[in-house]
This record gives C-alpha cells, sequence and structure tokens, in this order.
C-alpha cells in the first residue's frame, strides 16, 4: 500500500521520472551463466561488449498492485460498496440522538443493524489488511475473517435480543447514563 502511495506523489507522477524508467526499462541485461563462468576481467570486458538482448521489463516478473489481476478472477466492483458503507456512517449521525429522544423498535432495530453492519465492515478491513496469509498463514486470516462474523452475528443476536425482549437499545443507553450519573451524585 505504501509503494502504491509512493508511486502516485506527484514526483513519480511527472514526466521526467516517466522517461528514466522507461530508458531503464529498456537497457539490456548481461547473462547472469556468462557472468558465472568468466573469471577474469578480460573474459568480462569481452562479455560486456557483446550484451545479450535482454529487457529489464523482461528480466523481472511483472509487478502489480492489484491482487485482483494477479488472481485471475472476475474484478469485483468495490465502489458501490464503499458508497454504502459511507452512506451506513452518515445514517448512524442523525440515527443515533434521533433513536435517543424518541425510542422505539423501530429506531433501535435500525441503529442495531447500522452499529453491526458499520463495526462489521471496519473489523474486516482489519482482519483482511493485517492478517495477511503471507505472514500468518493460509489458516490464520481464514479463522480471523470467521471470527470476524462470529462477533458481528452475536452482536446483532444480542442487540435483537434487547430490543425484542428487554426495555429497548436508547432505553439501555439511558439506563446506563442514569448509573453513571447516580455514583457522581
Amino acid at each position: 500500500m505504501a509503494l502504491s502511495m509512493f508511486l502516485r506523489a506527484p514526483a513519480c507522477t511527472s514526466r521526467l521520472f516517466s522517461q528514466q524508467l522507461r530508458q531503464l526499462s529498456t537497457q539490456t541485461v548481461l547473462n547472469p551463466a556468462v557472468l558465472r563462468s568468466s573469471a577474469s576481467a578480460i573474459q568480462l570486458k569481452k562479455v560486456s561488449l557483446v550484451p545479450e538482448a535482454k529487457p529489464i521489463l523482461k528480466a523481472v516478473r511483472s509487478f502489480q498492485t492489484s491482487s485482483v489481476r494477479l488472481s485471475g478472477e472476475k474484478a469485483h466492483d468495490h465502489t458501490k460498496l464503499w458508497v454504502i458503507e459511507k452512506v451506513t456512517a452518515a445514517a448512524l449521525v442523525p440515527l443515533i440522538p434521533l433513536s435517543l429522544l424518541m425510542p422505539n423498535k423501530l429506531f433501535d432495530s435500525a441503529l442495531a443493524l447500522l452499529i453491526v453492519a458499520h463495526s462489521f465492515w471496519g473489523l474486516e478491513a482489519i482482519a483482511v489488511d493485517y492478517v495477511r496469509a503471507s505472514i500468518f498463514g493460509p489458516i490464520i486470516p481464514k479463522i480471523a475473517i470467521a471470527l470476524v462474523y462470529l462477533i458481528s452475528i452475536a452482536t446483532l443476536g444480542g442487540l435483537l435480543y434487547i430490543i425484542t425482549h428487554d426495555i429497548g437499545l436508547a432505553n439501555t443507553v439511558k439506563q446506563f447514563w442514569a448509573i453513571k450519573s447516580e455514583q457522581k451524585a
């Protein structure tokens, strides 16, 4: 991620930088087998005069920052999910005070769903970004994602239980605030 951000920096996107990269990519590379067999400086000089025409870009494996291109899977459009995540976060701003001012099952249920969705996407992003298969192996990232699903399902179930079988989400929050204020008095 840091490399892709660096490559998007203004210094890296200039015309001069791209010309230098193009020039470097078209330079020729010496054949490594010939270099290993040559022991003297004279042979090395002869080898360097007759370089093998192999561009650097062909000698180095292609580097891409997108896992979709590397995996060969069908590309997914994550912009719609990003918009939904932002709409969910923006909807929480008026919904939290509204549900506290007018507690009812409709506002409590909407608040529970939006809080769980918002926290699910955040925890999933943490698990995907920081629990990578290249660091932890192939099993632990799958366990981390399964735990994110388990935590989200349990949270939603608990919140819906409070809404349907108890006093509701907003009234529970109000009771916690009342306990806090009684301790100070």
